[in-house]
């Protein structure tokens, strides 16, 4: 411990709690047992080199980082030797070393590594400048004093000059120069490594032949201090002078009197002492304090002491632990020497005296010394209401129902305008720019009155003037008034220079030194310059309403005493606020954790400022004082750190490849900033990467919690700021991986999109089928249509003209050849002829191809055939690519559109030669026409057909109903191209199996299409 406080001290980051004050007047915080934050009783306390507090009990060590105590054992699974702790060292390598009934153990970077059994247990430990480890034990060589080697440790004793004798050693402090002192049973021995030791006996343990330890403390100086659990002459507190034990007297107190348990000598040299049974004493400065169990301490009988990092000292006891800390804000309370606790106004003199009215006293703190004026003595009656000191250094005091004036020790009256004592309770003062007085006397309703030479000369009063409530002056000795509706204004005004509308009392008045001037009231701060007049309230900024006190400050700032704390705010601030009403103020706030105590005072002034730039403000029950200098926010480094991540209720060593299972639902990061004085200023955020898009603002939490993290590489920050100072972030990240399960990785997520891809294909393909379902079927039940007409034709006309015919025929043969009559009648059978056959031949082009004797281009081949019969035209025929078979109701709608554009090179073309080629490829049918005729403007007729005319369109409509693309070209004198791409879903008929056409039977079930509108193939059947 001696080590850690000499580390800090180096490192200009150790401070130490304020001498010059009584224990009473610090922090004082206490954790019993009974509240089961500690598992036992405490003994010794350690600090590592990252801020956390070690405090050893006796089932083990606790971790306390300012807001949790953590057991050592929830840590790690390894296990000390022994739970009883009976020394902590915070090394400057950042281990934590620790003694116990058994042995020695080091705690570093999260592993516990064991150094050895110790027979008689490990008493002390040390570290000197070289980084070296020493402990104290008991052991039967007699080698009580131990360093910690690489290897081990090794123990000095008579071959290394250290004689001892009996039982040694018990407590050991060491110059960190290489000289140890150690007390054994009756003694005290000092060793230097390679010198021989010296023992300086204690007489009196001697002579009393009791056991117990001897517990030592060294002052800066080289003095040593040693203190025994026994009382009595020559024990208790002894200090060595010149190789002999002297007893310690000081400030009434005497050493023999003091049953020493524990001492520890803090970084400003004041010596703590710990009693069995009495507490806590400190002498410092040739004055000793008292602190014990009726002042709040949670035992009398102490066992250690400890010192912070940040100054606070911190004490075990058989009942728990204290920690003592240093107020931003100091209070002075009867216990200081005040004379009650009822105190009411106060008033910086400018030789710095701070004057203080009570009930009963005028108090006055004299650069550290208190004295009293009091009632019945020297104050010439009891209540002290208002306080003001004018120009020539008098102090105006009211008292009771009139106003004094204090000069040369000695109280004269003020008089009233009829020359006697002036009546009536006196609220607040104001001196002019020529010297009179001005004084808000309480009367019913208030008044104002003017004085000079001690005597009232005006008065002000209602109903003709504002009724007055508080009163101040500027730098040019202007008077303000304050008025109870609210308002501002001067004396003999008869209203206020800017309306408020508050309606509730100004009951503090300051100027600042630019002309600002500044109300209190229980609705705000009222704040007017210039003309310009604003309330500020907690909706502009400000912690909350109520102002009690205003003064000005050094460094262009303004303090506010207020129903919440004392505030400071920055003067430039508030004239934003005037000339901006929608700017919001910034306010530092000192509240209860800082010392402040809030209360409201009736009288003038409740706050003021000395000489030296001290505040000093009253709040009815005690005197408070606050340097702003030494107040403002520190940029100390804090030390942040990220301490466990739990996931799904199981908890993760913190290492660089953290990675988190699969389906991880739960996560809960603990994280800390150290700060053991004020933990309560502290203020978190967070940040998850991967995750958030900016910081989350936790305020004073230290978890934080993510649930359902898709997989994922995350990496986690936190920051920390004390007391409004800048944000500082952990240098210390992070970082952890939530691994994926197996359908939460890119192979599957790629197999997905696969498969409904795949899927997709299906469904469109599924699609495409049963459009061209749907489109064959209505082929067929047109073909089918078709041949039943055809069927009807054949059956019913056909054979009846057949028969009319023959009938005719009967009857032409029954006239004579010389009839005219009948040559008319074989001319009319002929006629019928060769309607009888165009019949049969329109019959025979109703009915489709055959379906699996048709040949397409057998068919084009007769096509041509019939085309060029009595005619000079050349056909020629071209088929490319192997013969597949076409669906018969296709090469039906095929076989048209082929007809129509031949006919029309025969009958309008002109053409003398036609050209037909056929091209079976795998995803198409192409059909291509060219003639060598006379052509024609394919746009021309496009734009306007002729007449009667609908060859064209027909051929197009045939095509869109294939979903086939048609293309025609032609010029004129350059003949004709025609060109038929059918896609091959719709062309060709694949072979069908029996599952196709099954399959087939259902989509067309499913397509609301009955199967019995086309005839089946012999093979299908």
């Amino acid at each position: 411990m001696l080590a850690l406080v000499a580390m800090l001290g180096a490192s200009g980051l150790a401070h130490a709690v304020d001498a010059g004050r009584l224990l009473s007047q610090y922090g004082h915080t206490a954790w019993r047992l009974q509240d089961g934050e500690l598992p036992a009783s405490a003994y010794p306390i350690g600090q590592t080199s990252d801020g956390y507090l070690w405090i050893g009990t006796q089932t083990g060590v606790v971790r306390y980082d300012g807001a949790r105590f953590v057991a050592l054992d929830t840590l790690t699974a390894s296990r000390l030797s022994s739970s009883f702790i009976l020394a902590l060292l915070g090394a400057r390598d950042g281990s934590l070393w620790i003694g116990t009934t058994k042995g020695l153990s080091r705690w570093k970077d999260g592993k516990l590594t064991d150094y050895g059994a110790f027979d008689g247990g490990v008493n002390s430990l040390a570290e000197d400048k070289g980084g070296k480890i020493w402990l104290s034990t008991y052991n039967k060589e007699l080698k009580p004093l131990c360093e910690v080697t690489d290897t081990g440790t090794t123990c000095h004793g008579k071959d290394d000059g250290l004689v001892v004798s009996r039982m040694c050693c018990d407590r050991m402090i060491t110059d960190h120069n290489g000289t140890f002192w150690m007390g054994s049973d009756v003694a005290v021995v000092e060793w230097s490594e390679h010198a021989s030791s010296r023992t300086f006996p204690i007489e009196a343990k001697v002579k009393a032949d009791t056991p117990g330890i001897i517990i030592l403390s060294r002052e800066s100086t080289g003095a040593l201090w040693a203190g025994l659990p026994l009382t009595g002459a020559g024990l208790g507190l002894q200090r060595l002078v010149k190789g002999q034990w002297q007893p310690f007297e000081a400030d009434g107190i005497t050493g023999s009197s003091l049953a020493v348990q524990a001492m520890y000598r803090d970084r400003e040299g004041g010596l703590w002492i710990g009693t069995i049974d009495h507490g806590i004493y400190r002498y410092v400065a040739g004055r000793v304090d008292h602190f014990d169990s009726k002042d709040g301490l949670t035992s009398d009988c102490i066992y250690a002491f400890f010192e912070d990092k940040e100054g606070n000292v911190w004490v075990s006891t058989s009942g728990g632990i204290d920690r003592f800390r240093d107020f931003r804000v100091w209070s002075y309370t009867t216990r200081q020497g005040l004379t009650v606790d009822d105190i009411d106004s106060v008033a910086a003199s400018r030789d710095g005296r701070i004057w203080v009215g009570t009930a009963g006293a005028l108090d006055v703190l004299d650069h550290g010394r208190i004295q009293s004026l009091r009632f019945g003595k020297e104050l010439p009656g009891n209540q002290v209401t208002s306080l003001l000191e004018d120009h020539a250094g008098r102090l105006w005091v009211g008292v009771d129902q009139g106003l004094w004036i204090h000069a040369d020790g000695k109280f004269s009256a003020v008089l009233d305008q009829h020359g006697k004592p002036l009546k009536g309770m006196v609220y607040g003062l104001a001196q002019d720019a020529s010297d009179d007085m001005w004084a808000v006397v309480r009367a019913y309703p208030n008044k104002l009155v003017r004085i000079r030479d001690g005597q009232v000369v005006d008065e002000f009063a209602a109903p003709r003037y504002p009724v007055p409530r508080s009163l101040a002056s500027d730098a040019a000795g202007t008077v303000w008034v304050g008025t109870v509706d609210g308002e501002l204004t001067h004396p003999g005004e008869a209203g206020g220079l800017a309306p408020t509308h508050l309606d509730t009392p100004i009951v503090e008045l300051a100027v600042a030194g630019d002309g600002l001037v500044l109300g209190g009231s229980s609705k705000g701060l009222v704040a007017f310059k210039d003309g310009v007049l604003r309330v500020l309230s907690s909706k502009d900024g400000l912690p909350c309403d109520e102002v009690n006190g205003v003064v000005d400050g050094d460094a262009r700032s303004l303090w506010l005493q207020m129903g919440c704390g004392l505030v400071r705010l920055e003067r430039s601030d508030v004239e934003s606020a005037l000339h901006d009403p929608t700017h919001t103020t910034s306010a530092r706030v000192f509240d209860a954790i800082d010392g402040v105590r809030s209360g409201l005072s009736p009288f003038q002034r409740v706050i003021t400022r000395d000489p030296d730039g001290r505040l000093w403000f009253v709040n009815g029950a005690s005197l408070q004082t606050l340097d702003p200098r030494a107040s403002v926010a520190s940029d100390a480094a804090l030390p942040i750190h990220i301490e466990r991540l739990t996931a799904d209720g199981k908890t993760y060593p913190l290492d660089d490849k953290l990675a988190l299972p699969a389906l991880t639902r739960n996560i809960q990061l603990d994280y800390t900033a150290i700060e053991l004085a004020t933990p309560q200023h502290i203020r978190f955020r967070y940040r998850l990467d991967g995750r958030d898009r900016g910081w989350m603002d936790a305020g004073s939490r230290r978890q934080a919690f993510y649930t359902d993290l898709p997989p994922g590489t995350y990496r986690f920050r936190v920051a920390a700021r004390l007391d409004g100072s800048a944000w500082q972030e952990s240098p210390a990240a992070l970082s952890f991986t939530v691994l994926p399960a197996f359908y939460q990785t890119s192979l599957f997520t790629l197999l997905v999109v696969a498969v409904i891809a795949f899927a997709l294909w299906l469904l469109f393909s599924w699609r495409v089928a049963h459009i061209k379902v749907q489109m064959r079927t209505l082929f067929e039940e047109r073909h089918a249509e078709r041949e039943r007409i055809a069927r009807e034709l054949h059956d019913t006309f056909l054979q009846a003209v057949q028969g009319l015919m023959l009938r005719f025929q009967s009857a032409m043969e029954r006239i004579p050849p010389s009839q005219p009559a009948r040559e008319l009648m074989e001319g009319a059978l002929d006629h019928a002829d060769k309607v009888i056959i165009e019949g049969r031949d329109r019959v025979t082009q109703l009915r489709a191809l055959e379906h699996r004797e048709a040949d397409l281009e057998y068919a084009l081949q007769q096509l041509g055939a019939e085309f060029t019969r009595d005619s000079r035209i050349t056909f020629g025929l071209t088929v490319e690519g192997a013969h597949r078979p076409v669906d018969p109701a296709v090469g039906d709608e095929v076989l048209r559109i082929a007809r129509e554009a031949m006919s029309n090179a025969l009958r309008h073309a002109k053409a003398s030669r036609i050209d037909v080629s056929l091209c079976y490829e795998r995803k198409r049918l192409t059909l291509a026409i060219t003639d060598d005729g006379v052509g024609f403007d394919v746009d021309a007729i496009a734009q306007k057909a002729p007449a009667g005319h609908w060859g064209l369109k027909g051929m197009h409509e045939r095509a869109r109903s294939l979903r086939a693309r048609l293309t025609l070209s032609s010029r004129a004198g350059a003949g004709t191209a025609v060109e038929l791409v059918v896609p091959a879903a719709m062309a060709f008929r694949r072979p069908t199996s029996r599952w196709s056409r099954r399959m087939r039977l259902l989509r067309q079930i499913f397509a609301g299409r009955s199967t019995s509108t086309r005839t089946l193939d012999h093979d299908e059947v």
